[in-house]
């Protein structure tokens, strides 16, 4: 698809909606709503960023390990979480941050710790198309309200605390990230919480999984083996590599997401290093920084909208379907 198209589609849409943080903008806020932030799992730690040149690190309220000062540090999270990946959600906007000590919701203006929801590996939280969040757990998928972080329901049984997801519409995509050195992803309607589509073989251990400005899913690899390394896009029938990152200093990306208005793509790389790409030709741009310790996600309080809102925003709202009844 042409670039001045999807990113007509992703503003327009943006316009017509509103992006998430916007009642922020004028508040306390430290920075740009639009800027990005970047998590570690050693250091337990959340790092902001401006989004656009230079770039620059944009000091929080807490002292921290990585840097002089973070946004939210190990204080506000269990000290064994080593965290993982994030999502935002709720009326405030706040972060949900997964990890292998259960999901944490942090303020996203102060970086304070809000709530923490259910012991556990819980690494993937997401943002479900109803606004709630879904994370594997123990025993299935399971759906938290983002208001009073109460939890909701079971999805579906497929669920072990190791999940990653990506949403287009109800349609959802998740993986079993334990599965060792492949991973299966499978398709089901949220709603439901039924399979609607045959499983998706990934040859390679994705470290997450993302719909990105052209509808497509796209999953990062690193672990599996040097000729698996950055990201990777499904065309329906394969996997392509979409953003290489072997000719960049550091070991690859965890995490991964999209500049909410240019549509460039960010990369948080296991060693430390932010990386940029254009983010429709999957070309390389330069280096944000080097944080001094292994990151292991990167998103934005706005996010890109994807085509599938085009429809459901036509059909009269980004919220339509009936709800599961459980």
């Amino acid at each position: 698809m042409d670039r001045g198209i999807i990113l007509g589609v992703a503003l327009g849409v943006a316009a017509a909606v509103g992006f998430a943080g916007d009642a922020l903008a004028g508040g306390s806020f430290p920075g740009n709503p639009l800027d990005m932030y970047v998590t570690s799992d050693t250091a337990n730690e959340v790092y902001q960023y401006e989004r656009s040149s230079p770039w620059s690190y944009v000091p929080g309220a807490y002292s921290g390990i990585a840097k002089p000062q973070v946004f939210s540090n190990q204080s506000q999270f269990s000290p064994s979480m080593a965290m993982y990946l994030g999502c935002v959600a709720g009326p405030n906007q706040n972060f949900w941050i997964g990890g292998f000590s259960g999901l944490t919701q942090i303020h996203s203006t102060t970086g304070a710790n809000v709530s923490s929801m259910g012991g556990g590996t819980r690494i993937g939280p997401a943002t479900a198309p109803n606004g709630n969040v879904v994370v594997g757990g123990p025993t299935g998928v399971e759906e938290y309200d983002s208001t009073s972080g109460a939890f909701v329901c079971t999805v579906n049984g497929y669920g072990d605390g190791y999940n990653m997801f990506a949403f287009s519409g109800n349609t959802m995509y998740t993986t079993q990230w334990s599965g060792g050195s492949s991973s299966t992803v499978k398709v089901f309607d949220f709603v439901t919480g039924s399979q609607i589509g045959a499983d998706i073989s990934v040859p390679f251990a994705a470290q997450k999984l993302a719909i990105g400005p052209d509808g497509a899913l796209y999953a990062s690899a690193l672990y599996t083996s040097p000729a698996f390394e950055g990201v990777y896009r499904w065309n329906g029938s394969a996997w392509g590599v979409f953003a290489s990152s072997l000719a960049q200093s550091g070991t690859g990306p965890h995490g991964f997401a999209w500049d909410p208005v240019s549509l460039d793509l960010y990369m948080a790389f296991q060693t430390g290093e932010i990386h940029r790409y254009d983010g429709l030709t999957g070309a390389y741009l330069n280096t944000i920084d080097t944080v001094q310790t292994k990151l292991t996600d990167i998103f934005f309080k706005r996010t890109v909208p994807t085509p599938g809102a085009v429809g459901l925003l036509c059909a009269g709202g980004l919220l339509v379907g009936s709800r599961r009844r459980r």
